[in-house]
């Protein structure tokens, strides 16, 4: 059998690294399967991560033309990510492109057409993005069901100054009516939104594989001593931990909780990620803020704690919960999201009505006064984790679906592009105006129905015109340093 060539395109390597591409190329590679990633921003020093922006002169229009889209109200549409990547001999030697994160790597949408008729192709829906518009998390808002007509927040992720959610929901829809590719989603929550939303409509290749961690390094250590006396934790203590964050974790609503909570034992709140907020809190409990750790504190602080609170307004998989389960540690969660599912709750994970702080106060009292029922359901999600969530399950799963896809024979989609030279030129005359004098026009129409096919001709034009000036000005500059060292030269010399 041949090597399958993998490549994993996402915007870095080193952050998310687990799932994002990077530890891929270790853990998945073998005599049949070569794996190797491709970034816009490369930290580490691995020969297998290649970088897809390479010069100053691309860089300066990646970023001319993701303000331009930000200053429109478009994203993931104008891009010189995706003619780039094509350009790559990493590219052109896969059989597989993987694409993770993609709305973070500023990838065309569009250009997923034309990269799913040369290679196979993977999407992971790490959040629910593409069922959206605009909206990384749509939290309490279904609008991305039939469109996501009269956006009501604009303000969140990805902020927009106007309202074209219903344009980019339709040109999501229609790229892929018109591609051929395999999704993975890692939760049955968003399997479940997956097959309700109408944009994958005409889309059956999706496959449910569930992230997994390292067991080995995430498991009860039985030193809670310790680790009590590194944090500076009273021995008698209930610890409570939870990732503090003012966006999607839903912190407001345990400082809610906690302010309302009553109990006889004396708590310590251990956090991490953004500190301060819970500084409210620091005249009735220890507040300990963390801030941003690293693994081997996120594990310690997992293993000091009696329970993990994770009550999230948005999450599609939840890491930090499946990581409190595996050293079996309670997991406190809201009954939204991805959060119940993965908890395998109400059995193993604490399930709290939606937004309701008094049910979370609750809740969170119970589980205080009652250590019986932490160890129990602590034992529970060490079971669930070493059934469902792990690292090695991951791994294999993934590499039974590159082989599938890979002697998978492709579907035939019919696609005839019928490109308006008028309105191509107008798009290009706009976009071309902005990157050299930074003057926008913002009178973008939509309502073409070959504005797909306009837009990637557009970005294949952009590329090939900035570049070629680039180039023109790269080689004046080297001619003109030669005139220079010649004129030098014939001094010395006396001439």
């Amino acid at each position: 059998m041949r090597k399958i060539k993998v490549l994993e395109v996402n915007n870095i390597d080193l952050p998310g690294r687990v799932f994002n591409g990077y530890n891929m190329i270790r853990d998945l590679s073998t005599k049949n399967l070569s794996i190797k990633q491709a970034v816009i921003y490369k930290q580490s020093n691995n020969n297998d991560v290649i970088k897809i922006i390479k010069t100053s002169e691309e860089m300066h229009l990646y970023e001319k033309l993701v303000d331009f889209e930000n200053n429109v109200s478009i994203h993931n549409l104008l891009s010189i990510t995706s003619p780039l990547l094509v350009r790559l001999k990493q590219y052109k030697e896969a059989d597989i492109i993987h694409f993770h994160m993609f709305h973070n790597t500023k990838l065309s949408i569009p250009s997923l057409i034309q990269i799913s008729k040369e290679k196979k192709v993977i999407v992971t829906l790490h959040d629910p993005w593409f069922f959206t518009g605009r909206c990384v998390h749509f939290y309490d808002c279904n609008k991305w069901k039939n469109g996501c007509n009269n956006c009501n927040n604009l303000n969140n992720l990805f902020i927009f100054s106007e309202d074209n959610c219903n344009n980019l929901w339709n040109i999501k829809k229609e790229t892929l009516k018109k591609s051929n590719i395999d999704f993975i989603v890692s939760s049955q929550w968003m399997m479940d939104l997956y097959k309700e939303s109408p944009i994958f409509s005409n889309n059956n290749n999706v496959h449910l594989i569930s992230f997994g961690i390292d067991l080995e390094k995430y498991k009860d250590n039985n030193n809670k001593d310790e680790i009590r006396e590194k944090f500076n934790i009273k021995n008698n203590d209930i610890v409570l931990f939870l990732r503090s964050q003012s966006e999607f974790k839903g912190t407001e609503f345990v400082v809610k909780a906690l302010k309302n909570l009553n109990t006889i034992h004396s708590i310590t709140i251990l956090t991490c990620g953004e500190k301060g907020l819970l500084d409210s809190l620091k005249n009735k409990y220890n507040v300990i803020d963390l801030g941003d750790i690293k693994e081997n504190e996120v594990i310690d602080a997992m293993n000091v704690c009696d329970m993990f609170i994770m009550p999230s307004k948005a999450e599609s998989f939840g890491m930090m919960a499946v990581e409190a389960m595996a050293c079996s540690r309670p997991v406190i969660i809201f009954n939204n999201t991805a959060m119940p599912s993965v908890t395998f709750a109400p059995e193993c994970g604490v399930e709290v009505k939606n937004k309701d702080y008094i049910d979370l106060m609750e809740k969170i009292k119970f589980l205080i006064e009652n250590s019986e029922e932490r160890i129990r359901r602590g034992k529970l999600g060490r079971e669930y984790c070493e059934k469902n969530y792990s690292y090695d399950k991951y791994n294999q799963n993934l590499k039974n679906l590159y082989t599938k896809i890979y002697n998978r024979k492709n579907k035939t989609i019919k696609y005839h592009k019928n490109i308006n030279k008028k309105a191509y030129n107008t798009y290009l005359e706009k976009i071309n105006n902005y990157i050299q004098t930074g003057q926008i026009d913002t009178t973008f129409c939509y309502s073409s129905p070959d504005y797909i096919d306009i837009i990637n001709k557009v970005n294949e034009r952009l590329f090939i015109k900035y570049i070629k000036y680039s180039y023109k000005n790269r080689i004046r500059r080297i001619l003109k340093k030669s005139k220079m060292i010649c004129k030098i030269h014939n001094k010395i010399k006396g001439r």
